[in-house]
C-alpha cells in the first residue's frame, strides 16, 4: 500500500527517543517502582472483561507490561509499537517468560490488520503523540480493526479545563503535580507534544463510533476512557 505524501509519519520519534535496549531495560524498572503497573493492567482487564482467549490489540506496548500481563491469562494478544528497540524488548522478555505474543512493528496510522480482528483494542499513553487531526483518523482505524460490540480502553494525558481559569492552568497544575526527578521530562512534554483537552477527546471519540462508557482519573491530567462500539 502507498503511504500519501500528506500522511502523518508515526514512525518519527515523539518525546523520549530509547535507543539502546539496557535504557528501555532502566525504564521498565523503574516504571515499576512508581506505578503499581500489575494492577493497572488487571484494572483495564476487569474493566473489559472478556472470556480467555478474547482477542486483544496493545498500540503503542512500549516495554510490553500491559500484553505481557494479559498474555499470562490467556488472552490471544497483539502488541504493536513505533520503535524497534521497544519490539526487541517485548519479545526478549516474552521468549524468557515463556509467553506467547504477536508483535508488529506499526502505529495508529499505519496498522493494516484486517477489519472486525479484535475483541479490544487498549492503548496507554500513546495517542498524545499524535496531533488531533490525526487521533481522529487513528481512532476511526482502531473502530474498523474491533468486532462489533468491541471495546477500547484509551489512558492518556488529558487536559481538563476549568470555567473562568485561564487555559494554561491545566497545564501548570500537572507541571506542579509531579515529582523534582520528573519535571524536565514533563515539561517538555507540555511544550512539544499533542496531549488535548478532555471536551476534544470527547468529541474524538464520539465522532469516531465510540460510545463512551465510563471515564476515570488515575492521576493528574490523565484520564482513562472505557469505550464500546
Amino acid at each position: 500500500m502507498n503511504t500519501p505524501a500528506w500522511q502523518w509519519n508515526e514512525i518519527q520519534q515523539v518525546g523520549t527517543d530509547y535507543t539502546d535496549i539496557n535504557e528501555v531495560q532502566k525504564y521498565d524498572d523503574r516504571m515499576a517502582t512508581i506505578r503499581n503497573v500489575d494492577a493497572e493492567n488487571q484494572h483495564i482487564l476487569d474493566l473489559l472483561t472478556l472470556p480467555a482467549h478474547s482477542a486483544i490489540l496493545e498500540i503503542g506496548c512500549g516495554t510490553g507490561r500491559f500484553a505481557r500481563y494479559a498474555s499470562e491469562l490467556d488472552y490471544d494478544v497483539t502488541a504493536i509499537d513505533i520503535s524497534p528497540i521497544m519490539l526487541e524488548y517485548v519479545k526478549t522478555k516474552t521468549s524468557q517468560e515463556g509467553k506467547s505474543i504477536n508483535t508488529q512493528h506499526a502505529g495508529f496510522l499505519t496498522m493494516d490488520f484486517p477489519a472486525d480482528s479484535f475483541d479490544a483494542v487498549v492503548s496507554g499513553l500513546a495517542l498524545h503523540h499524535l496531533p488531533d487531526t490525526w487521533k481522529f483518523i487513528a481512532l476511526t482505524n482502531i473502530a474498523r480493526i474491533l468486532k462489533p460490540g468491541g471495546q477500547f480502553i484509551l489512558r492518556d494525558v488529558v487536559f481538563t479545563t476549568t470555567p473562568n481559569e485561564p487555559p494554561t492552568t491545566c497545564l501548570q497544575n500537572f507541571i506542579d503535580s509531579v515529582p523534582p526527578e520528573m519535571l524536565k521530562e514533563v515539561a517538555r512534554h507540555v511544550a512539544s507534544e499533542f496531549s488535548t483537552y478532555d471536551w476534544i477527546m470527547q468529541g474524538l471519540l464520539e465522532r469516531a463510533g465510540f460510545n463512551i462508557i465510563s471515564t476515570s482519573a488515575p492521576a493528574p491530567a490523565q484520564i482513562i476512557y472505557h469505550c464500546k462500539l
